[in-house]
């Protein structure tokens, strides 16, 4: 199987669950949902959209995040 992790909601639909090709993207898929953070990798939007129900994925926090352009790095 080439997408061997997966990621199913605790008593949900059959629908509500997404399939990963390594631990490390299934477990920060989860890191995200769990930090009510707005996915900006295709591949994580598609799997959040697919585990929450559209009213929780609404209630993700959108804001935009800050990032020192002279450091390279996003802090949040």
């Amino acid at each position: 199987m080439k997408r061997a992790y997966l990621l199913k909601r605790e008593h949900g639909l059959y629908s509500q669950h997404a399939h990963f090709y390594t631990y490390k993207e299934a477990d920060k898929c989860r890191k995200l949902i769990d930090a009510n953070l707005y996915p900006k990798n295709k591949k994580y939007y598609v799997a959040m959209k697919r585990l929450l129900t559209n009213e929780e994925f609404k209630r993700l926090n959108k804001r935009p995040r800050y990032r020192n352009v002279n450091k390279g790095i996003a802090r949040r």
